[in-house]
């Protein structure tokens, strides 16, 4: 298992490419290079992370399920008895994809599903209909069932702010985890006052919770601050010379005093609330899950 705290969760940005247009996704301020990651980079980052232990899901600014070799990378973590999951949108689903997902067996499998209310959804995902999502979802739903563990999340915005029971309950009668967070600015990259208005900004505290117990990777295998940094500005190191160690020790060595990063100071991420971890990272699979589950966004809230 890990043997830093910044290593215990990572984001594996596969891509940052996307053919959907998401309100609440703001690609127009992406200005850090566009691409897909080479067989190489993933093959060293990989590889790294495997060693250390890490929780690792492919996500980001991008569709990672647009990677050509999404399929074949999931399944090579799981043959090496890592964790990796992988958080979707249903518009890059079909049936094909579907049975390709599950059977690459990735530990998780993480649906974003933005609303249930028609009209919201496809306000906030106008590249594909409420309906094809839904059935999408659902047949993939299927296929997981007693295969993979499945969870699906909706966010709450200026538009659909009373619908968290609704939502929860939509799901439930169907059973199916689920789970809706508040529409927050991407480190005030989020301009869209239809959807969203900033309430607080800046870390509350010396350091950013997220910060501490999460990295995030560029397709480039760049280390960045979160994956809220849409320019490359954060820029911590690279992975493909930098060793797991040495980017612990720069994030630590940051997180000595106030966050650096102007992002840092328009985030409203309710993650970045969390306190410091106490004690040694997980040791254990199951003191992993315990660990994420106290840090819920419910739990902070």
């Amino acid at each position: 298992m890990p043997s830093d705290w910044s290593t215990v969760s990572v984001d594996m940005e596969i891509t940052n490419q996307c053919g959907s247009e998401c309100l609440m996704c703001p690609r127009e301020s992406i200005t850090r290079p566009k691409g897909m990651m080479s067989d190489n980079a993933f093959k060293i980052v990989s590889d790294k992370f495997v060693r250390e232990g890490s929780l690792i899901t492919f996500s980001g600014m991008g569709d990672p399920l647009s990677h050509p070799r999404v399929f074949e990378w999931i399944s090579g973590i799981r043959s090496k008895s890592c964790d990796v999951g992988i958080v979707i949108n249903p518009a890059s689903l079909n049936k094909e994809i579907s049975q390709k997902l599950i059977e690459s067996r990735p530990n998780s499998i993480t649906i974003s599903f933005p609303s249930i209310q028609k009209e919201v959804f496809e306000k906030l995902c106008p590249t594909v209909l409420f309906e094809d999502a839904l059935k999408r979802t659902l047949e993939l739903v299927d296929l997981s069932r007693g295969k993979v563990g499945l969870r699906i999340t909706g966010i709450t915005t200026e538009i659909n702010s009373d619908e968290q029971k609704e939502y929860v309950s939509f799901w439930k009668v169907r059973d199916i985890r689920a789970a809706m967070t508040a529409c927050h600015g991407r480190g005030g990259n989020l301009k869209d006052s239809d959807i969203y208005e900033l309430k607080t900004s800046g870390p509350d505290s010396v350091r950013c919770g997220l910060f501490q117990f999460h990295t995030f990777v560029t397709w480039e295998a760049e280390v960045l601050s979160c994956c809220h940094d849409l320019t490359g500005a954060t820029r911590i190191g690279n992975l493909i010379n930098d060793d797991v160690s040495v980017i612990a020790e720069r994030k630590l060595n940051i997180l000595k005093d106030t966050m650096p990063f102007p992002v840092c100071r328009q985030c409203d991420e309710p993650l970045r609330l969390y306190p410091p971890p106490q004690g040694s990272p997980p040791k254990s699979r199951k003191e992993r899950i315990r660990f994420f589950r106290s840090i819920s966004r419910d739990n902070l809230s």
